[in-house]
């Protein structure tokens, strides 16, 4: 059985490189029989939705404010996710204008940042962090090396190795930071900024992530390869698989199996469709 995010998976590829074209074909559910194959993506959109609220009533505690902050944060990668899902390997190098970034050199800076952003945070909360300042300050470059706080300096591959690189930063953030509580948010943690609550820090990741994939967007309209309907419907459904992704797996397991069982089965079902088409 798969699991939701396996059947999201799934039923992007089988749809994002479809043209605005084949969105017309005929696609039905019950009375629905008017939309064409974009209602199929618009009806996971909605199944999403409708599964989030629900694994959010089954929850057992209540988010804490750490949590809910890295669920926005996880939006704003999946969102990026989505930017990135009808990117082709040709596309990875392709400068918008001379001596504008590539899309991999905007990923390589956000995958950076991940890992600042990251290092920031826990050097704050780390036990052989100097008390004095000034001390802090100077041991922190060399704190940041032994711990692996800096990114790659390349990305060596295709679009496949992009994504990788940045779903690992991701993962770790998501991982190191789980045990944050609300308490631990009025910490302070010293970056080139100065000195600012864990709140701020943890802000910063989104808002970071937010910024760049809006340069992605930029770069891919630059270079001929701006959404097409199935991208922009394909982008909706990252996004709202990203809540619930972020309530834990044991919460709601026979509600995400229906909803995977029915994704996975709609992923197969247009594949079938569109196969005579040539794909």
């Amino acid at each position: 059985m798969p699991t939701v995010t396996e059947a999201v998976e799934a039923l992007v590829r089988a749809t994002v490189d479809l043209p605005d074209v084949e969105l017309d074909r005929t696609w039905v559910w019950n009375e629905y029989d008017e939309e064409g194959l974009r209602f199929a993506l618009l009806m996971a959109q909605h199944e999403l939705r409708d599964l989030a609220v629900r694994l959010a009533a089954l929850r057992p505690a209540r988010a804490t404010q750490p949590q809910r902050i890295l669920a926005q944060y996880h939006t704003a990668y999946r969102d990026l996710t989505g930017a990135l899902a009808g990117v082709r390997d040709a596309d990875v190098d392709r400068e918008p204008a001379p001596g504008e970034w590539p899309v991999r050199a905007v990923a390589l800076h956000m995958v950076g940042a991940e890992y600042g952003f990251l290092g920031v945070v826990q050097y704050a909360r780390s036990p052989d962090r100097p008390a004095d300042d000034a001390a802090a300050e100077e041991r922190w470059t060399s704190w940041r090396e032994e711990h692996g706080y800096r990114g790659p300096k390349q990305i060596d591959g295709g679009i496949n190795q992009v994504r990788e690189v940045l779903f690992e930063a991701h993962r770790r953030v998501l991982r190191e930071l789980a045990d944050l509580t609300d308490a631990d948010l009025d910490r302070m943690a010293a970056f080139w900024d100065g000195s600012k609550p864990i709140r701020f820090r943890l802000h910063r990741f989104e808002a970071h992530l937010v910024q760049h994939t809006v340069q992605v967007d930029k770069t891919l309209a630059g270079i001929g390869r701006g959404p097409t309907e199935a991208r922009r419907l394909v982008r909706i459904l990252y996004r709202d698989l990203a809540p619930v992704e972020m309530i834990p797996g044991d919460v709601g397991a026979d509600e995400r199996a229906t909803v995977a069982a029915v994704l996975q089965d709609r992923a197969a079902q247009i594949g079938a469709l569109v196969a005579p088409a040539g794909r």
